[in-house]
């Protein structure tokens, strides 16, 4: 056996806070794969949702009755999301898990 290359598969979570108020409050589950480059999957799924403190069912089905509701109030969850992605990219999150895992391989 003869090992090519190699990739390391980390997950991570960012707890973040949206809305007017923080009124929303999640957390973010990211994919990363560390080899000769960092690539990063921001966001690639949600856990621990609450609004104003009460937890939403962990259900896809809770999850995306929650987010109508809130489109029916003018909050569109997609966009605020969408918003803290592109403050997470600002962090340089890859330059981060280099310096974490340099020497691993």
């Amino acid at each position: 056996m003869k090992i090519t290359d190699k990739t390391l598969m980390v997950n991570f979570e960012t707890e973040v806070k949206l809305g007017n108020n923080d009124a929303i409050e999640l957390t973010m589950v990211h994919h990363a794969f560390i080899g000769n480059d960092v690539d990063v999957d921001l966001c690639v799924d949600f856990t621990n949702v609450k609004f104003l403190g009460v937890e939403i069912e962990s259900s896809y089905q809770a999850f995306k009755d929650f987010k109508a509701s809130l489109l029916k109030l003018g909050i569109d969850l997609d966009k605020l999301i969408d918003e803290k992605i592109e403050e997470l990219k600002e962090e340089k999150i890859e330059d981060k898990l280099k310096l974490m895992f340099k020497g691993t391989f």
